[in-house]
């Protein structure tokens, strides 16, 4: 950690760029973030969300230089501890542990969010890969709170993640708040009954 260094981001902020070089390590130590991909033709696609705790940039530790396969931004202001590529492959030469790491978190918690994604787009019905992607972000990214788990999403980042219009991501929101599943807040979904989402899904 020593070796690091501490830098904050305001709200809406883009970290990495997509095809850039590979060149830092971050670790976010507060607020929410997530990482995108822009395709040809220009369409913004959410790949995975950040809590704190979570690390990004992991490219930089490969021992042949790369680029950045996906874009990072944040969604709220955020703090986080960033090492460069040099200082970090020193790191990993003199502690292998750290690449062990790198790799378990890999393997645990982006793996475990392409699943969920891969799972939901595999359904054929909206609504059921709607109510998938949203026990997934509650578990991923979800606050509990006494109400039930809150997520700052918009309809428009579920509609994304589940491959369906904002349109019906609205129709099911709204048909799940009548039924007391959830309650739509200006880019907040709280859910008060996951039980009843999994069910669903």
């Amino acid at each position: 950690m020593s070796a690091a260094k501490h830098r904050h981001f305001r709200a809406s902020s883009v970290i990495i760029n997509q095809d850039d070089p590979a060149e830092r390590l971050f670790m976010l130590t507060s607020g929410r973030g997530r990482h995108f991909l822009i395709t040809d033709e220009g369409r913004k696609i959410t790949m995975h969300w950040l809590t704190p705790g979570q690390i990004f940039g992991g490219a930089a530790m490969i021992a042949t230089p790369v680029r950045y396969l996906l874009s990072t931004e944040v969604l709220t202001d955020c703090c986080a501890v960033v090492w460069d590529r040099q200082t970090m492959r020193g790191l990993v030469t003199s502690n292998p542990k750290l690449l062990d790491n790198t790799l378990s978190i890999s393997v645990t918690e982006h793996t475990a969010w392409w699943i969920a994604a891969h799972v939901s787009l595999s359904s054929d019905d909206a609504s059921g890969r709607i109510a998938h992607l949203l026990v997934s972000l509650a578990n991923g990214i979800g606050t509990v709170t006494t109400d039930g788990v809150e997520m700052k999403v918009t309809n428009e980042d579920v509609a994304d993640g589940a491959n369906v219009t904002p349109f019906t991501v609205s129709r099911s929101l709204n048909d799940w708040e009548r039924a007391g599943i959830l309650t739509k807040r200006r880019g907040t979904i709280l859910l008060r009954k996951p039980e009843l989402l999994a069910a669903a899904s």
